[in-house]
């Protein structure tokens, strides 16, 4: 193959990056398709062949293998056999060279689309018109109007519409039979994997031509194109995710195929270091290690419960106490300052990043941001710098800021950008007023504009790694604060702006703003200005592909839900209605209690559209009838996934698992892509004890979404049920599920069983450890599985884990078993937990086999005093006799370790005697003395063991006398401390 470098050509980069084409290239399509004039490019010469605008009915038409278009019984569906049949006698007329032309003009097409329904302004042209005048006059749009309409004199432009809606493309218009008989058809040639798409797409023909031209018609002719243009693979994967966001769910076959153009386009990109691009690491997590092999599971999960240095630890104190911020991923690397093209590549890793976002795949989503990150050069960190929100704070509180610089240029010019909304709020301030008037926080420059799109998509994977609360939206709020500082480009300041407004929608103060602000970003899409200078559409589509901004649609259906938030319930169902979305019309009127109107509206729509298995399906919703989601199924051709999906849920809300499997396994089928189906898979088949099948559902979560640590552990357990071959597996994903619900009890617990019965030591004492961390609180002594400390301890005293090791091995072994062990009972148990006399005691046949007797009778002790000093000990028996046997024990202890020796560090003396107590000498004599040396010393364990144990045993038979006396356990007590008196 050819160097890469001379596979993609500059114009190509031009056009993909909507930058302006080299000087001293010519490309009259591609300079067009750059400036945003689209209508000129689909109305030019090898766009009229193409689509056959100008095809007469004459012998013209004869050599054709389609259907004609001036048959009175041509079908919407046969467009596709007919611009097949005219761009393939396009190229055998004008070469393979013609690949260039298609290409951009297919392009045209996709961008024509994206206008319509994503960023607008109105798009005059109807696609109709690009097809044969027989179809264009039988499919023309009625209501499209020459000029706008303008705006009664003082009219406010957010209260009265922008520009006569009857004479434009809006969502919800009336439309000719025919053209809506079109329009229908297209849509349903836009599903897929059993996902509708949405019904009221406006001009989908611009969609459909789109993806015959980039698509489906050059799949037979891909080598031969790929010569020509190769960019054509990133603008087949660009149409692909525009029709994936029709779709009510996200289709695997569609995200298989977006990937895959993804993949063979990056092979004529120069060499970089992203050029081997990470996969999946959910898929290599689940290819799991032979069962034989598990000597590197013998560790600790993480470096927590590695002992580390003392002046390692002092180290890192002491970076934390400065409060270093640390760069969240180092962007700055040297191996992109020698790759050419560096924008190029931060573009098509960003854009792939995008796509994994938008199907909810976070880990995968921030790889490929953070490739992009790499390749632009963008830094940024998180960190905390003081000021004041609001206006009567009288000190200053560490705020969370970004703080981020680009490397490259920065393009600081900028056209008309979209109205950003004030706060106006009484307490609030506009934006955080720091300190420092030299504070970096406020000295930030500008950023480049795809940096800036870099940000946004790290700040919406910080959402899609997250659950929905506070502390989410505090850590996005930066993100969006950075960009919205210096707004140069219209879509990304829209971005931004629908961000904030999306984080400022659920708080009481910002509320309004981000309602007004919604309502201002629809307008500007839906309505624009008469007889004002705005955003072309050049600078509008501009980074879109880089972004993740929703469909007209699909914002007009976030600002509804504001408003029901709000309680503006009536405004909310007037738009949901308009945009025919039965489920929220449906949710509107159940909140205004009336139920049976919205059931009428399902009616009245079914009547129009009987044979609509989605209208069937919330039909079934509302009624809670499996007849109404079968019947769905059934005149879907069996292709529609919501039914099985309903009728699943269904049949699993009444524990009819078996059905219930069988339902999901037919939706799954449709769509693999459907996260929550595999789930739900998952669950009714364990239920059946159906473990393979359970395992294959959980194995598909975590391919789909990485973080998903409840399916992690859901994998594990049923792994633990296919026998003891499987166990090395579910300790594997066990350790995965703790990256990602490490803050669940449950799932450390499980581990720490797996392990234990696995032999697997460093693994339970880190898992023991975590589950006393995270309940000791709540839970105190309850919270420690004393029988797993008991067998921890008890596998290192009688040796079963160093069994088969060789004596270097089994030393090796033991020493660090001990550093983790002592760890987890003196900073772990110790610290905590002080009120349980059977933990003293596990603890203290552990430091008996250790033979630091000191630290055993230290836990004799204690274990006593946990019972003796209860208040119970002098009237309850139960309690009474826990004690006299907790004493007795430490009496024999005292008598079987008090007058053993044992070696300690003491301070010495210039002579080499063991130096006075420091409370033995005065301050003066203290403060002259040199810092001692130290010396190993024998001394006793306990030299007064005897007066301590009769001292001890006095007390207990004191204070049980007169409730106890004559009973067998208090005759022990005075028996073994007449035995003392007598030895």
């Amino acid at each position: 193959m050819a160097e890469s470098t001379q596979l993609f050509s500059s114009v190509e980069k031009s056009v993909l990056l909507g930058n302006e084409i080299p000087s001293d290239q010519s490309c009259e399509l591609g300079t067009l398709l750059v400036n945003g004039d689209y209508e000129a490019v689909l109305q030019c010469s090898a766009a009229r062949a193409i689509f056959g605008t100008d095809l007469a009915q004459d012998a013209s038409i004869s050599g054709l293998e389609a259907p004609s278009p001036f048959d009175p019984q041509f079908l919407a569906s046969d467009i596709g056999s007919l611009i097949t049949a005219l761009v393939k006698r396009f190229i055998n007329e004008q070469g393979h060279l013609s690949w260039a032309q298609i290409t951009l003009i297919g392009a045209a097409c996709l961008h024509a689309f994206v206008e319509t329904n994503w960023t607008g302004p109105e798009l005059r042209l109807d696609p109709a018109a690009l097809l044969p005048k027989a179809l264009a006059e039988r499919w023309v749009e009625a209501y499209i109007s020459i000029a706008p309409l303008e705006l009664p004199e003082g009219a406010d432009k957010h209260e009265i519409g922008r520009r006569e809606q009857l004479g434009r493309v809006y969502l919800g218009a009336k439309q000719s039979d025919e053209r809506k008989m079109l329009d229908r058809t297209l849509v349903k040639l836009m599903e897929a994997d059993g996902e509708e798409a949405y019904d009221l797409t406006p001009r989908p023909l611009y969609l459909y031509l789109a993806r015959l031209l980039l698509v489906d018609i050059p799949a037979e002719y891909e080598q031969e194109r790929d010569k020509v243009i190769p960019s054509a693979q990133w603008w087949a994967a660009r149409t692909l995710l525009i029709q994936q966001s029709l779709l009510d769910y996200p289709a695997q076959s569609l995200l298989d195929q977006i990937i895959k153009h993804f993949e063979k386009a990056r092979k004529y990109l120069p060499e970089s270091p992203a050029t081997e691009l990470p996969k999946n690491t959910a898929e290599e997590l689940v290819q799991l290690v032979p069962d034989d092999s598990m000597a590197d599971m013998d560790q600790p999960l993480d470096s927590e419960m590695q002992i580390d240095s003392a002046e390692n630890e002092q180290s890192e104190t002491s970076a934390a106490n400065e409060g270093t911020p640390v760069p969240e991923s180092d962007a700055d690397d040297d191996r992109w300052n020698s790759v050419p093209d560096r924008e190029l590549w931060a573009r098509f890793l960003l854009e792939l990043g995008v796509v994994y976002s938008q199907h909810s795949m976070p880990v995968d989503a921030k790889r490929y941001i953070t490739l992009a990150q790499a390749a632009s050069g963008l830094q940024w960190k998180m960190t905390g710098a003081k000021g004041k929100r609001t206006r009567f704070q009288q000190f200053d509180v560490t705020q969370l800021v970004l703080l981020a610089q680009s490397t490259r240029s920065v393009d600081g010019a900028h056209s008309t950008l979209p109205e950003a909304m004030a706060l106006n709020d009484d307490v609030l301030l506009e934006n955080i007023k720091f300190s420092d008037d030299t504070d970096e926080a406020k000295m930030q420059g500008d950023l480049n504009v795809l940096d800036k799109c870099i940000l946004l998509a790290f700040c919406l994977n910080v959402q899609n790694e997250n659950p929905a609360h506070g502390l989410t939206s505090e850590q996005m709020m930066p993100f969006v604060t950075r960009v919205l500082q210096n707004p140069t480009n219209w879509s990304v300041y829209t971005m931004g702006l629908l961000l904030r407004s999306r984080l400022e929608s659920n708080k009481m103060r910002t509320v309004e703003r981000a309602t007004l602000q919604m309502q201002q970003l629809v307008d500007q899409i839906t309505h624009p200005l008469p007889n004002t200078e705005e955003a072309g559409a050049a600078e509008r589509l501009h980074y879109l592909f880089a972004l993740s901004l929703p469909s007209q649609w699909t914002l007009e259906r976030e600002l509804a839900t504001m408003f029901m938030g709000l309680g503006v319930i009536r405004s909310a169902l007037d738009i949901f209605e308009r945009l025919q979305m039965w489920d929220d019309v449906i949710s509107c009127y159940a909140l205004l209690g009336q139920p049976e109107v919205a059931e009428k509206i399902v009616h009245r729509e079914m009547e129009e559209h009987p044979d609509s298995p989605k209208l069937w399906c919330i039909l079934g919703d509302f009624k809670k009838n499996p007849e109404h989601w079968r019947h769905a199924w059934e005149i879907s051709g069996q292709r529609y996934a919501r039914a099985m999906r309903s009728l699943g849920a269904y049949h699993f809300d009444r524990s009819e698992f078996a059905e219930c499997v069988d339902c999901y396994e037919k939706a799954v089928h449709l769509n693999p892509m459907s996260e929550r189906s595999w789930y739900m898979l998952g669950c009714a088949a364990m239920k059946l004890e159906n473990w393979s099948t359970a395992a294959k559902a959980f194995l598909h979560v975590v391919s789909i979404d990485e973080n998903n640590g409840e399916s992690w552990n859901n994998l594990a357990s049923v792994y633990l049920q296919m026998g003891d071959e499987y166990r090395i597996r579910a300790l594997r994903i066990l350790s995965v599920a703790t990256k990602f619900l490490g803050d669940s009890w449950q799932v450390w617990s499980n581990l720490l069983h797996v392990s234990l019965s696995m032999g697997m030591l460093p693994l339970a004492i880190q898992a023991l450890g975590k589950i006393i961390d995270l309940r000791v609180t709540q839970m105190g002594a309850e919270c420690l599985d004393l029988d797993a400390l008991r067998r921890i301890i008890s596998l290192q005293t009688r040796g079963a884990v160093f069994e088969g090791l060789s004596d270097a091995e089994a030393e090796s072994k033991r020493k660090r078993l001990n550093m983790l062990t002592e760890r987890l009972l003196v900073k772990q148990i110790e610290a905590r937990i002080t009120s349980s006399a059977p933990v003293w005691r596990a603890m203290a046949d552990y430091w008996f086999w250790r033979r630091d007797f000191s630290h055993c009778l230290d836990c004799y002790i204690k274990a006593y005093r946990c019972i003796s000093q209860l208040p119970q000990v002098a009237y309850a028996p139960p309690v009474f006799k826990d004690a006299v046997s907790a004493a007795l024990d430490l009496v024999s202890m005292y008598e079987n370790l008090g007058s053993k020796t044992q070696v300690v560090r003491v301070a010495t003396t210039e002579s080499g005697d063991q130096q006075m107590p420091s409370g033995e000498a005065s301050g003066d004599a203290l403060s002259a003395t040199p810092e001692p040396k130290m010396a190993a010393v024998e001394q006793p364990i306990c030299a007064d063991w005897k007066h301590k144990a009769k001292m001890l045993l006095r007390g207990l038979i004191g204070k049980c006398k007169e409730s106890f006396e004559g009973t067998p356990e208090y005759t022990s007590l005075t028996d073994a401390l007449n035995e003392l008196r007598q030895a």
